[in-house]
C-alpha cells in the first residue's frame, strides 16, 4: 500500500502545481472572453491546433521515452545519460523545426487565420513551443526522482508571473491578443528554463549516441499514428470553420475550455507520479493486482470530478461568458466523457508500452483517428458543433476497447469489475437526475440566491474590483446571481458522490472501521 500512499501523495502535489500553472487561463477567462470575443478566442484555437501539430510530432513520446528507457538502465550514469540525450534530442529537434515556420510565418497565418498579420502571433507561439518541448523532456528528471515540491514551486511561479503579466497586458494596456501570447511566451521561456536546468545542472550533457538510437526507437513508431490522431482531434476545428463559420469555433474552443482540466488537474497530476511508480514495480509478484487497484482509484477520481464538471459547467458559463458562448455547456458535457475516456487509456494500454510495442499504439491511433475524421464531417453535416464532440467521444471508447484488448497480451492488469461498474453506473445515475431536475425550487438555491450572493456583492462593490469598468462586475454579479446559486447547489449534490470513497478505496474503508472501533 506505500506505493499507493506514495502515488497519491506526489499525484495531489502535481495536481495543485497543475493548478497552479493553468490558473491564468481560469482567473483571466471573464475577462479574455469579454476583450477577446468569440473571434479572439477563435484565433487561440486556430493557432492552437497549429501547435498540437509539432506536439504531436514530439510531446507524447518524449516524456514516456525517457522514464521507460531510464528503467531499463542498471548503471546511474547511464540513468543520467538517458535524460541528458533525450533533453538534448528534444531541444535540437525542436529548433530544427521551428526555425522555417517562423520564416515562413506571413502565409503561414494567412492560410490559418485568414490574416497575415497575426504572423507575429505565430512566431510568439512558436518559440513557446520549442521552450515546452525543452521542458517537457527536462521535467521528467523531476518526476523520475520524485521531486513534486520543487515542481509545484515551478509552477507557483509561473502562476504569479502569468498573472501579472496577462493583468498588466490585457487589461491595463489594452493589448489584446498580443498581450494575451506575449505573456504565454514570456512564461514559457522562463518556466522551461528552470527545468532545463536542473535537468542539465544533476545528469550533465552528455550525448550519448546508442542511447538516442534507443530513444529513437520507442518514439518513431509512435510518431505516424500521433499525427493522424492530430488531425482527426483538430481537423474538427477546421471542419467547423468551413463547414459553418469562424465564430463557431471560437464557440467550440469555450466547450472545450473547461474540460480540458480534467486532464491538467486530474489525468497528468496522477500519470505524472504513477507512470514512472508502475513500470518499477511491474516485475514484483503481485503488480497486477496493485496496478489494477490503481486504476480503480483514478477511475473515481477521476469521474468525480467529470461528473461535477458535468453538472455545473451550464450555468458557469453564463455566469462567466457572453451570452454567444452560452451554447458550448453541450461540447463541454460531451468532452467531458471524451478526457476520462483518454485517462483510461493511458492506464489500460500499459501493456503495449511495457512491452515496447509503441508500433502498435501508433496502428490503434491511426486506424481510429482515421475514422474519425470521416465521422466528424457526417456529425457536423446533421448536429453542427456538437457532432464535433459525439465523433470524438465514440472515438474515444473505441480507442479503450482496442488498446486494453490489446494491452492485457501483453501485461495482464487484474481489473475490479465490480467496483467499475459501481462508479460508472452511480455517476450516470446522479448525472442523469441534476440535469433534468430544476433547482431553483429549492431552498438552498433561495438561501444562496437571496441571502449569501447579495452579500458577498456588497463585499466586491466596496473592493477595487468593484470600480472595475465603471461597477461592471458588481452588475454582472446582480444580474447573475441565479446561476451562481444553481452552479453551487448542483456543485454540492454532485461532490456527494465522493462518499463513494470508502467502497472503492480499500484504505479510506479501514481507517473509517478503524476510527468507528477507537482504534
Amino acid at each position: 500500500m506505500s506505493s499507493v500512499k506514495d502515488t497519491m501523495k506526489h499525484a495531489s502535489i502535481y495536481s495543485t502545481a497543475a493548478m497552479l500553472g493553468k490558473m491564468v487561463s481560469f482567473l483571466m477567462l471573464p475577462f479574455y472572453a469579454h476583450i477577446l470575443r468569440d473571434n479572439g478566442y477563435a484565433v487561440i484555437g486556430m493557432l492552437d491546433a497549429g501547435m498540437a501539430l509539432l506536439v504531436s510530432m514530439l510531446a507524447y513520446g518524449v516524456r514516456g521515452a525517457n522514464v521507460r528507457l531510464y528503467h531499463d538502465q542498471d548503471d546511474p550514469e547511464r540513468k543520467k545519460q538517458v535524460i541528458s540525450t533525450g533533453v538534448t534530442i528534444i531541444i535540437v529537434v525542436s529548433v530544427v523545426m521551428v526555425l522555417p515556420l517562423m520564416l515562413l510565418a506571413k502565409p503561414i497565418a494567412g492560410l490559418l487565420l485568414d490574416n497575415s498579420n497575426f504572423s507575429r502571433l505565430l512566431i510568439m507561439a512558436l518559440i513557446a513551443f520549442a521552450f515546452d518541448m525543452g521542458g517537457q523532456g527536462a521535467s521528467s528528471w523531476l518526476l523520475i526522482q520524485s521531486q513534486s515540491v520543487k515542481f509545484a514551486a515551478i509552477n507557483l511561479m509561473r502562476l504569479l508571473v502569468g498573472l501579472g503579466l496577462n493583468i498588466w497586458l490585457i487589461l491595463f494596456n489594452g493589448m489584446g491578443l498580443d498581450g494575451y501570447f506575449i505573456s504565454a511566451m514570456s512564461i514559457s521561456i522562463l518556466a522551461n528554463s528552470i527545468l532545463m536546468y536542473f535537468a542539465y545542472r544533476d545528469c550533465g550533457r552528455k550525448f550519448v549516441p546508442d542511447i538516442a538510437r534507443q530513444h529513437r526507437d520507442f518514439i518513431m513508431p509512435l510518431i505516424p499514428g500521433n499525427l493522424v490522431s492530430f488531425a482527426s482531434r483538430q481537423a474538427e476545428r477546421y471542419l467547423v470553420k468551413f463547414q459553418i463559420d469562424l465564430a463557431s469555433v471560437g464557440i467550440l474552443e469555450m466547450g472545450y475550455k473547461f474540460p480540458i482540466l480534467i486532464a491538467q488537474f486530474v489525468t497528468t497530476p496522477f500519470m505524472q507520479s504513477w507512470n514512472t511508480r508502475r513500470f518499477e514495480i511491474a516485475k514484483e509478484p503481485e503488480a497486477n493486482q496493485r496496478i489494477g487497484e490503481m486504476f480503480t482509484y483514478y477511475l473515481f477520481l477521476v469521474t468525480f470530478v467529470g461528473l461535477v464538471m458535468a453538472v455545473i459547467i451550464k450555468p458557469v458559463l453564463v455566469i462567466l461568458t457572453p451570452v454567444e458562448f452560452h451554447f458550448a455547456y453541450r461540447i463541454a458535457q460531451i468532452e467531458v466523457i471524451t478526457l476520462i475516456l483518454n485517462g483510461v487509456y493511458f492506464h489500460l494500454t500499459f501493456g503495449l508500452f511495457y512491452a515496447k510495442h509503441t508500433g502498435t499504439l501508433a496502428k490503434i491511433r491511426g486506424w481510429t483517428s482515421a475514422i474519425k475524421v470521416g465521422m466528424a464531417w457526417i456529425f457536423i453535416s446533421m448536429w453542427g458543433i456538437s457532432g464535433a464532440a459525439w465523433s470524438a467521444a465514440i472515438i474515444g471508447a473505441l480507442s479503450v476497447l482496442l488498446g486494453f484488448h490489446f494491452g492485457q497480451k501483453q501485461f495482464q492488469i487484474k481489473m475490479e469489475w465490480k467496483k467499475i461498474i459501481l462508479i460508472c453506473g452511480t455517476a450516470l445515475g446522479v448525472f442523469f437526475i441534476l440535469s433534468r431536475w430544476n433547482v431553483s425550487g429549492s431552498g438552498a438555491y433561495e438561501m444562496i440566491d437571496k441571502q449569501w450572493l447579495p452579500a458577498i456583492n456588497n463585499v466586491v462593490s466596496d473592493s477595487p474590483l468593484g470600480a472595475w469598468k465603471e461597477g461592471k462586475l458588481p452588475v454582472l454579479l446582480a444580474e447573475r446571481s441565479g446561476p451562481v446559486a444553481e452552479a453551487a447547489v448542483n456543485g454540492f449534490l454532485a461532490a456527494l458522490f465522493g462518499l463513494m470513497a470508502p467502497v472503492v478505496h480499500d484504505g479510506t474503508r479501514k481507517r473509517i472501521v478503524n476510527l468507528i472501533n477507537g482504534k
